[in-house]
């Protein structure tokens, strides 16, 4: 049955996930030069998973082509923080803060066979020297209070809970304090996973029909990535 919802979903986005799928082949080798000296970087980090270089060329096709540019970025769910290095290590004046709780999410969310204090310490270790915002907390806890204090974003990663209710929430909230003409990202939100009692893609096309006047789906396939518009 989850197979056959997902098929049923990518149906429905046939023509935009085709063109991703183009685009993903055709910037391959565009930023290879980039991807191999960051990759070069950090083989004296402490990583134990590096998912995130799976994207690295679409993150790059989307962030600003000038890398000297200043701009705010800001991600939910950061892990071992290797996507908030990559924006630190590549992009010196970009302003990053990173939301996670480093520790198990709510009930409904996939549960990871972690030690969370292993993986935080090896956060604040890959991230030892440089400047950000680091905050230990619920995610729509804290994107409610930003907004409360006005703190707008260029770019949101939302890599957190997988769950599609969760997504579904951190996108709404994330909405809100981005900025117009801002990039929002969502990871791995076309995938089946019966581990989750709402798959992320049905937070994810909620997200959509609630915003759709509002967005426009730039990239589908594995990631989504959408763009704030008037």
């Amino acid at each position: 049955m989850l197979e056959i919802k997902l098929f049923l979903f990518k149906f429905k986005n046939i023509i935009i996930i085709t063109k991703s799928k183009i685009l993903k082949k055709k910037i391959k080798v565009k930023y290879q030069i980039i991807k191999r000296r960051f990759e070069k970087f950090i083989e004296s980090k402490f990583f134990s998973q590096k998912w995130f270089l799976n994207n690295f060329e679409l993150f790059h096709y989307y962030l600003p082509k000038d890398y000297d540019k200043n701009f705010s970025y800001l991600e939910i769910g950061s892990y071992e923080g290797l996507s908030a290095l990559n924006i630190l290590y590549n992009y010196k004046n970009s302003k990053v803060t990173t939301i996670d709780l480093w520790d198990e999410g709510n009930i409904n969310s996939e549960s990871l066979n972690v030690n969370f204090n292993e993986i935080e310490d090896r956060f604040n270790k890959n991230l030892n020297g440089y400047k950000y915002t680091k905050i230990k907390n619920d995610s729509v806890i804290v994107l409610r209070e930003l907004l409360k204090k006005k703190i707008f974003f260029d770019i949101i990663y939302i890599d957190g809970s997988h769950n599609g209710e969760d997504i579904l929430s951190d996108a709404i909230e994330s909405y809100k304090i981005l900025n117009e003409e801002g990039i929002l990202i969502f990871d791995d939100v076309v995938n089946a996973n019966k581990n989750i009692t709402i798959q992320s893609y049905v937070g994810f096309e909620k997200f959509c029909e609630i915003y759709k006047k509002k967005i426009k789906v730039l990239y589908l396939k594995n990631i989504a990535i959408i763009r704030k518009i008037k």
